[in-house]
């Protein structure tokens, strides 16, 4: 998957932080097509989780400054996602490191397509919305008069 233009909300330093995520989903996909080892794979997933850290923070920030009426709720999916993340962290960790008993791993299809489905399921609506009603309600803010 790559960035395409109509991935774009319409603010510029979020629209920058959603094209540093694709670069992370980018380097998630070729450690898979690379068959690359666990550990590996689990260290870019680790990137991508420190850097949603900081993208949701300041997505966050943002509607907090602006009240924006849907903030716990768009907050709570932030939430989840953060969760879903650990979840596959730890899948990783113990699908590599022997302590699977079963020796399941995470197919490496769901990896890269967990991370695809959130990204353009939650920036094309969610962000979608968030970004309409900044533009609308605080134009001055996002530079536009």
């Amino acid at each position: 998957m790559k960035w395409d233009s109509s991935f774009a909300i319409g603010i510029e330093a979020i629209d920058n932080q959603h094209q540093q995520i694709f670069e992370h989903l980018l380097a998630i996909e070729n450690s898979v097509a690379k068959r690359d080892p666990w550990h590996i794979q689990r260290f870019f997933v680790t990137q991508m989780s420190d850097y949603m850290k900081f993208h949701l923070a300041v997505e966050e920030a943002l509607m907090e400054i602006i009240r924006y009426p849907e903030y716990a709720g768009h907050c709570a999916s932030h939430a989840k996602l953060m969760d879903q993340i650990a979840e596959l962290e730890k899948q990783l960790e113990t699908a590599g490191s022997g302590r699977n008993p079963a020796g399941r791993q995470i197919p490496a299809e769901s990896l890269v397509g967990f991370f695809e489905e959130w990204f353009v399921r939650h920036v094309l609506s969610r962000d979608r919305e968030f970004a309409v009603y900044a533009k609308e309600e605080f134009p001055a803010l996002l530079g536009r008069r």
